[in-house]
């Protein structure tokens, strides 16, 4: 399937790591209308790429260990609507999307939530102590892209009717997603088309490229961000739902050609939420009207599918 490059380094604004509140604030109008014209937002942000790939690298071999393994962390139920979120280890071809027909992702992956780093409950950051190398880049790079969605946030609001409350996002509720996809085959689809249940989403730079985006348009394109520094910010179901639809989910898919015998891609990306047990909001006509649910009851509702196993109740 033929899907057309779009060029972003050098063309979108550049979010410098030692003056990200600065340069957010400068780009937030561009930003803004990035958004309205493709329904996501990208930046440039030197430096990030070479973090994130080397914390990507760290979980590949962090697959492949036995001594310690991954194994012995894997979740154990999904959602785990406690105060870090979905987090742990989850295992090669764990996860069936909606779309797949039963057959599951060639890949295995791990969620590090902020209540994982910050060892919330007890235990939860064993993972990242029995592989010190790649818990200390995850720690890094969560750093780096919480504060990044932060400002994304923040232009979002901007956009937003006056009244309009803060994202809340957490930092507890937030996880990081890396991604390992192995023995692909002669796959083409690796992920299919979805969109995010969470607040936002910041899509860091992959190993290759695959990811595509659909444009308000409806035309297909798909970001030149492979081993780059841009970054993509998402919007998910959350702010749709929270701004009475008027920013669409960031729909998205990662589709690949026949691979040989070896190949492997690594991805990462960073999902927001505000605290499970904050009530929902949404602007109605310009007036907050606050919901009798939380937004842990929005993914309880929402959730399609990692793993096979039952939800736990919070």
């Amino acid at each position: 399937m033929d899907v057309t490059p779009m060029e972003l380094s050098g063309r979108v604004p550049s979010i410098r790591l030692h003056e990200l509140d600065a340069d957010m604030q400068s780009a937030a109008e561009d930003i803004g209308l990035q958004l309205t014209k493709w329904g996501f937002m990208a930046a440039e942000v030197p430096g990030i790429g070479e973090r994130v790939e080397t914390m990507m690298n760290q979980f590949a071999s962090a697959c492949a260990s036995t001594e310690p393994s991954l194994a012995d962390y894997a979740f154990e139920a999904v959602p785990q609507l406690s105060v870090g979120g979905t987090h742990g280890f989850f295992p090669y071809n764990s996860e069936i999307p909606r779309l797949a027909n039963g057959v599951p992702d060639p890949k295995e992956f791990i969620h590090v939530s902020g209540a994982m780093i910050s060892d919330q409950p007890p235990g939860a950051g064993d993972v990242l102590r029995a592989f010190p190398e790649f818990g200390a880049s995850a720690t890094e790079v969560f750093g780096i892209a919480f504060r990044l969605i932060s400002l994304f946030g923040e232009v979002v609001r901007g956009m937003m009717p006056p009244g309009t409350p803060e994202l809340d996002l957490s930092r507890d509720a937030t996880n990081l997603r890396v991604i390992h996809y192995r023995d692909i085959g002669d796959r083409e689809v690796l992920a299919h088309e979805h969109s995010g249940i969470q607040m936002l989403g910041l899509q860091l730079p992959p190993s290759d490229q695959g990811l595509q985006y659909v444009l308000h348009d409806g035309t297909w394109v798909e970001p030149v961000i492979a081993k780059s520094d841009v970054v993509l910010c998402n919007i998910g179901r959350m702010l749709t739902s929270a701004s009475d639809g008027r920013f669409r989910p960031s729909t998205h898919r990662v589709h690949t050609k026949p691979m040989p015998p070896g190949y492997k891609r690594l991805s990462s990306v960073l999902f927001a939420y505000p605290p499970h047990k904050a009530r929902q909001w949404k602007m109605v006509d310009g007036e907050l009207t606050t919901l009798n649910a939380t937004w842990g009851d929005f993914i309880n509702n929402r959730f399609q599918g990692l793993g096979k196993q039952e939800p736990q109740e919070a």
